[in-house]
Formats: C-alpha cells, sequence, structure tokens
C-alpha cells in the first residue's frame, strides 16, 4: 500500500517523502511505482515521457524525522498491530509540524482508542483501497475529537486528486467496503468449505451474475429495479440464513500450510503460470484502467 500511495499523491503533482526502516523495501518501491506509472502510459492514460517526472517527486528516507520535518499530512500504512500504530501515532507527533493531519490507513482497527497525540482534532483515518493508484474510493472516518476543518481538507485533497471520498460520521468496524466484503467472503468460504461449489464456479458466478451490475447499480439502487416488494419478500424469506461468524476457514489453512499464499506466492486457490507478481498485478491493472475508464466515460464514477 504504501509506494501505491505515494504514488497516487504524485501523480497528483504533490511532492511525496515515502518512509520505512529498510533501504532494500525502499529502492523496491520507486521500482514497482515506475512499473505501475508505464503500465498507465500503456493504458494511454499518462505521456510516457512524464513517468520520470512523478517518480522523481517521490523522495524516500529511513529517517522519519526527515520525511514529517515540513509535512502538511501524513498517511500511515504500517501493520495493523495497535502497539505498533501507538507507538508510531507518538513519534508523528513529535516528528511533524503542529500542522500536520495524522491519517491512519487502518482497515479496521479503532485508533482513536489508543492513539495519543496532542492533536486529536487533526487525527483521522483514511482507508484506502488495493491498488489505491487504481481504486477512487477513500473512506474518511472521523474520531471522536476530529475537527471539521481536518475533514474539509482532506475531503477536498482527494477530490482534487480524482478520489470518491466518502465520510463516516463515526468510528464502526469494518468501515462501509469492508462490511459488505466480509458478508460476501464469509458466504464464499461457507460455499467452499462445505463442497457446494469450485473456485473457478464460484468466480464465475460472481462476475456473471451481481457482479456485472454492481458498477452500474451498487447495492441499493438494485433494490429499486428488482422492485421493492420483491425485496420485502425476499427479506422475508425465512429459508436463507446467512452462515455463522467464524474465525477460520478449512480451505484457506490448507492452502497457507502448502505456502500457496496467492499472487504473492505464485498460487492460492488459482494457479498462475509460474508469472511474477509484477506480471499478475499488470494484467490486473490494465484491466482495472479500462474498466474504470468506461465507468467514468458512463457517468457511474
Amino acid at each position: 500500500m504504501g509506494h501505491s500511495l505515494a504514488q497516487t499523491f504524485a501523480q497528483a503533482g504533490h511532492p511525496v517523502w515515502l518512509h520505512d526502516v529498510d533501504e532494500a523495501i525502499l529502492r523496491r518501491a520507486r521500482q514497482l511505482i515506475a512499473a505501475n506509472l508505464r503500465t498507465f502510459a500503456e493504458a494511454g492514460l499518462l505521456d510516457a515521457g512524464a513517468v520520470a517526472a512523478v517518480v522523481d517527486r517521490v523522495r524516500t528516507t529511513t529517517s522519519i524525522a526527515s520525511a514529517c520535518e515540513d509535512a502538511d499530512l501524513v498517511v500511515e500504512a504500517v501493520s495493523e498491530d495497535a502497539a505498533v500504530k501507538k507507538e508510531l501515532f507518538r513519534t508523528l507527533d513529535v516528528v511533524s509540524p503542529g500542522r500536520t493531519i495524522l491519517a491512519s490507513n487502518t482497515s479496521y482497527l479503532d485508533i482513536f482508542r489508543f492513539v495519543e497525540t496532542g492533536r486529536p482534532e487533526r487525527v483521522l483515518i483514511t482507508h484506502w483501497f488495493a491498488p489505491p493508484h487504481i481504486v477512487p474510493l477513500v473512506e474518511i472516518v472521523r474520531g471522536p475529537e476530529t475537527s471539521q476543518d481536518t475533514v474539509d481538507r482532506v475531503r477536498a485533497l482527494l477530490v482534487a486528486m480524482g478520489k470518491k471520498p466518502v465520510v463516516i460520521a463515526k468510528f464502526l468496524p469494518g468501515f462501509i467496503a469492508n462490511r459488505l466484503q466480509s458478508a460476501l467472503t464469509r458466504e464464499t468460504l461457507f460455499l467452499l468449505d462445505n463442497g457446494y461449489a469450485t473456485p473457478e464456479e464460484l468466480d464465475t458466478v460472481t462476475k456473471a451474475s451481481f457482479g456485472l451490475r454492481i458498477p452500474i447499480l451498487g447495492t441499493v439502487k438494485r433494490m429499486d429495479f428488482a422492485g421493492l416488494d420483491l425485496t420485502q419478500k425476499v427479506i422475508a424469506n425465512a429459508q436463507y440464513e446467512p452462515p455463522p461468524a467464524r474465525t477460520s476457514s478449512p480451505a484457506v489453512d490448507a492452502l497457507v500450510q502448502n505456502g500457496r499464499l496467492g499472487v504473492k506466492s505464485g498460487s492460492g486457490f488459482f494457479a498462475y503460470g509460474g508469472r511474477s507478481p509484477e506480471e499478475i498485478m499488470r494484467e490486473r491493472d490494465l484491466k482495472l484502467l479500462k474498466l474504470k475508464k468506461f465507468l467514468t466515460d458512463m457517468g457511474e464514477l
């Protein structure tokens, strides 16, 4: 997420400091940013001659003090560990100017319960979605002491960058998108673990049915098109019960035990033909960029 976030701000014309404790990771990040930008150029969304200029807007450092000494906004994307984030925000509060807004990219942690800074009015969550250099949604979550000015400034910045921010008035585990996605994941794993369908069949069903409609109708307008009287009957259908909450999946556990971790290891539920993660993600990104452009041209994004 870190390199992709840096790329997103740099593409919007902002100078960026990208920080990590490992210089090798930072070198790799710059390579990934350059590769992503070449994919944009290949898709016709960026002049090939502009790639170097965007990369040059991203400076890297292993010194967090250097990265933050003149920052207007800091977005952290460290591991989802409350102790790690608490310590990081303590450090950020010391090394950042008083005006700096501190944002967390957490997916589910209620940082407002444990983060301690001298600027609670300038602390909030900006939850991005992978890959953030393509996916437009950013969920802004305000804390109990986050000021309206902070929310307004971050929202305006994101809109100017071409993003689609939504503001959530108070913390809710999973926010909006992850709650919807988690419900779908729970049902998917229930079907897999109980042998009702294969991964290939489930993805075919998803992409060839409601997945095709979602970019146009979403999940709420779809009910209008189906008819709310029919929706009322579906709600009353006692034959369907969502699967119970679970903390593990036999299908996932078996794959992880065998080292099949997904794209990053070359195989997961699917095998990826010995291609590198960069090749696989490039193919994904080109398809996402074409779909995003189509939906934007259609006025849906």
